[in-house]
């Protein structure tokens, strides 16, 4: 765990906790660059954790519900489990339609989900949602639970499962969407289905978030006024990441690492179509829509919960 930056502005501090590949760090380092954390009243400090699973827990996870950050991004299953076990998180606004992809070999014969009977499936973790959403739309569209039919390993981590892909471990991976374009370019992988399209396919029309800003009941509480100011913030950071091209070739040097301009173009442009800014009623109820629809499909087992707990949703923050 590594603090990237230390207070020194004097303003009220609000502490994130990330992964060091994680997308979120594209917006941060632009935020900051801009000073629009300081514009907002607040002062952005970020902590990168592991990559890795404790338990129920990832890393980030581990770290709000220990109290040394106030802000995670999660998916709104997740939130719904942890408060169905009695832990009090709370979604303020969306960061948006986060979802991974299903990757394979480049001579593999699987060219979707009717191929993957009987494959070796390698997943970060059996609870996440890029399982969950993949499993449903199997079961809907092709009448099998690769969960029930499938070898399914589980990496508990992005960069094992990697190495279990290119180990030749697994037939295919279910990868974060960020680290699928580097893949892809090395010419040995291909991208056979986009979990944003398994979505559409189980009858969900229109933009659905699927991980959002998440802190703790009694932090949202205590600093209604912190919150709002993040969410102006993230938003103007977001417009800015959508209209200004140069800003993404300072993170291609300084976040990612000198990476592949073809490959930064790719992530550029897929952030901008998945990051949200919109949140109402009616952006809660498209989520709901959704986990209407995987429970129906595959029922409490598949989910882990078999509602949505009150409290799931915060829509008071919002600018």
């Amino acid at each position: 765990m590594a603090v990237v930056n230390d207070n020194v502005s004097g303003l009220p501090v609000l502490r994130a906790a990330f992964e060091p590949t994680g997308s979120p760090r594209w917006f941060v380092y632009a935020m900051k660059k801009l000073g629009l954390d300081a514009k907002h009243g607040f002062d952005l400090q970020i902590t990168l954790v592991r990559d890795q699973i404790t338990g129920a827990f990832q890393s980030f996870e581990v770290a709000l519900k220990e109290g040394t950050v106030d802000l995670i991004d999660i998916d709104w299953i997740v939130i719904g489990r942890h408060r169905t076990d009695g832990l009090p998180l709370t979604a303020f606004f969306p960061y948006g339609r986060i979802a991974g992809g299903l990757v394979v070999p480049s001579d593999s014969p699987i060219n979707g989900l009717q191929d993957l009977r009987g494959k070796r499936i390698g997943v970060v973790r059996l609870r996440d949602k890029n399982w969950v959403i993949l499993r449903a739309a199997c079961i809907k569209r092709y009448g099998f639970d690769p969960q029930q039919e499938n070898t399914v390993v589980e990496a508990l981590s992005k960069g094992t499962l990697a190495e279990l892909l290119k180990g030749e471990q697994v037939d295919a991976a279910l990868q974060w969407w960020q680290l699928i374009p580097p893949l892809v370019a090395t010419g040995a992988y291909r991208r056979v289905v986009d979990v944003l399209d398994l979505i559409a396919d189980l009858g969900i029309d229109g933009a659905v978030p699927i991980t959002l800003f998440t802190v703790t009941e009694e932090f949202a509480t205590r600093n209604p006024e912190l919150l709002r100011g993040f969410v102006r913030a993230f938003c103007d950071t977001a417009d800015y990441l959508k209209a200004n091209d140069q800003i993404w070739v300072e993170i291609g040097e300084q976040v990612m690492g000198g990476i592949d301009p073809r490959i930064l173009t790719i992530l550029r442009d897929s952030w901008r179509h998945r990051v949200m800014t919109a949140w109402n009623d009616s952006t809660v109820r498209q989520i709901e829509r959704l986990f209407d629809e995987l429970l129906k499909v595959g029922g409490g087992p598949l989910l882990g919960i078999d509602r949505l707990p009150p409290g799931t949703f915060a829509a008071e923050f919002v600018r």
